[in-house]
């Protein structure tokens, strides 16, 4: 198997990861967790509407007229500003809490019974997720390295192979982030097509030679 065959092997197997990422992250949640929400709305909806629990016992005192009661009024209000003549602007107007304070468990079972009927593929329950993820970065690493190493190998060989545009340029330039810093890494990277010398004893004696053929900028007098 030639490099290619190899790096394509890898670059099949680093796109499944990355495709698992995805689904990871935009995956729909399990239906016991979208149960969980639904309940959660209905009760934060109607432990939020104790203004209207507070008109209800208003009729309890002993002075209360119902005919000037609004139990169920909803009011916003609109603030344009910049302008010193009536502006007509949308208005969004809820009626969760009243409808959930009143109708709490009807409405309760009902959007539950939406969500049974729903047919869709969830995704791992949240709480899995984050270790997964992190499981799979590291196989990706993994994946990369190797990749990385046999791009260079094809260097050395005079047949480069490019990088993926996306290539992780901590792969690329053999960081590790739980590495100890300063710590210097095992090999040199460089462009494709660029190779180091063949001698690299005979460096010192190059920098020697270029360092004496450039002109002085300044003469001491």
């Amino acid at each position: 198997m030639d490099f290619v065959q190899k790096i394509d092997k890898l670059r099949d197997q680093i796109h499944q990861i990355n495709e698992e990422l995805a689904w990871l992250e935009e995956s729909p949640v399990t239906k016991e967790e979208f149960r969980a929400r639904v309940i959660e709305w209905v009760t934060v909806n109607t432990n939020n509407a104790e203004d209207i629990g507070d008109r209800l016992a208003w009729l309890s005192r002993p002075n209360a007229a119902a005919s000037n009661l609004d139990m169920l009024k909803i009011s916003s209000r609109v603030h344009v500003p910049g302008s010193t003549h009536p502006t007509v602007a949308p208005v969004d107007i809820s009626i969760s809490r009243p409808l959930a304070w009143l109708f709490g468990e009807q409405i309760k079972e009902a959007l539950l019974a939406k969500v049974d009927a729903m047919d869709y593929v969830p995704g791992l329950p949240l709480a899995d997720r984050p270790a997964r993820r992190d499981q799979l970065l590291k196989d990706r690493r993994v994946l990369e390295e190797k990749e990385e190493a046999l791009i260079c190998e094809s260097e050395e060989a005079n047949a480069p192979i490019y990088r993926r545009a996306d290539a992780d340029p901590a792969v690329v330039l053999n960081y590790d982030p739980e590495g100890v810093m300063g710590a210097e890494g095992p090999r040199n990277v460089y462009a494709s097509g660029l190779r180091p010398p063949a001698n690299p004893a005979s460096d010192a004696a190059v920098k020697q030679a270029i360092g004496q053929s450039v002109m002085p900028m300044f003469h001491p007098r």
